[in-house]
């Protein structure tokens, strides 16, 4: 049974180092990541009400495999404004992944800005276009890592305390990074449907992330990502929609639908998600919104291979975006 859990736990620590050298990491609620979807979505709110958004989201993945789990910690602010007739979006992100005993830490800050190509807030086409410049840094703990070397037949097992006889160059390495996008959305009230698209491209200036002296250069993320708002009556709308997600050699496709159920004379709407991420995971989401406040939790069941070496352990996210109107509190009342 020892041996059993040594073999996964070895299994998942491979898994964890060469996927997240190889690809960015990934969402359930990535909707409510605005600005790591698309750099075109900065400060863009589709027609709806707001003058800023403040935006955080929280993921753990892996926790049942006894393991430090994998975690992501998202917090953004963005605002729109408006000059020369036209919407402005100026925000920044900041976003931390860790990867289990590994401590192999992923950290990006990012300032962001939108401009919408086609005019103001008040007509029913919205195209975009954003860019975002900032850092990128990647660091890990060698002293985490067990070695081959390290073998003691004494004990009969690992001991730390031997020489492993690696030389690392570094244990951690920060890059300059670009992201580019470009966003559409019919916008025209009273419509039954209102689809929308984008395309981004991330870490266009490919910084190296190598911790040795060969320099390897991160691979470019493509997102590409749709849907459309479907006005059934004045309680109850449904958003089909989609996102693929390419990096190197990592391919990533979701499709699900995200509905919203305003509960009569009230403020609130009932929030319900159900998602699918290719060959990974089912995802179940429940929510609910505030005028324009949200909040969202999600599940995610995990139906990969991966599975049957993490002792069935799935994922849970949790996120929150708060809306502000200039003259007015977040939650309502007049400054």
């Amino acid at each position: 049974m020892k041996m059993k859990k040594a073999i996964n736990y070895t299994f998942l620590l491979l898994f964890t180092a060469i996927t997240a050298g190889a690809q960015d990491f990934h969402l359930s609620q990535y909707d409510m990541a605005t600005q790591y979807l698309n750099p075109a979505l900065t400060g863009m709110y589709g027609g709806d009400p707001g003058d800023y958004r403040i935006y955080s989201d929280y993921r753990s993945q892996w926790q049942n495999a006894s393991l430090n789990p994998y975690t992501t910690a998202y917090l953004a602010y963005d605002m729109s404004a408006v000059k020369w007739n036209k919407d402005l979006g100026l925000g920044a992100y900041f976003v931390n992944s860790s990867s289990g005993i590994s401590s192999l830490n992923s950290f990006n800050l990012m300032l962001s800005a939108a401009y919408n190509i086609t005019g103001n807030s008040q007509g029913i086409h919205e195209l975009t276009t954003g860019i975002q410049m900032g850092i990128i840094h990647k660091g890990f703990d060698p002293d985490n890592f067990t070695y081959d070397s390290q073998y003691s037949e004494t004990i009969g097992g690992f001991d730390s305390g031997l020489p492993n006889g690696e030389n690392y160059s570094r244990s951690s390495v920060t890059g300059f990074d670009a992201n580019y996008g470009i966003y559409y959305k019919y916008t025209e009230k009273g419509k039954f449907a209102n689809p929308f698209g984008g395309f981004s491209i991330y870490h266009l200036t490919r910084p190296n992330e190598s911790f040795t002296s060969t320099e390897a250069k991160m691979p470019m993320r493509f997102n590409l990502h749709g849907g459309c708002d479907l006005s059934v009556d004045e309680s109850l709308k449904l958003t089909p929609r989609f996102l693929y997600m390419s990096q190197a050699k990592a391919n990533e496709f979701n499709v699900g639908l995200l509905t919203s159920y305003a509960i009569a004379n009230s403020p609130y709407s009932a929030l319900l998600q159900l998602d699918y991420r290719n060959g990974d995971a089912f995802i179940m989401g429940l929510g609910i919104k505030q005028n324009q406040h949200i909040f969202r939790i999600t599940y995610d069941m995990n139906s990969s291979s991966l599975n049957n070496y993490a002792n069935s352990s799935n994922s849970w996210e949790v996120s929150l975006v708060l809306t502000g109107i200039k003259g007015k509190s977040l939650f309502g009342k007049e400054e």
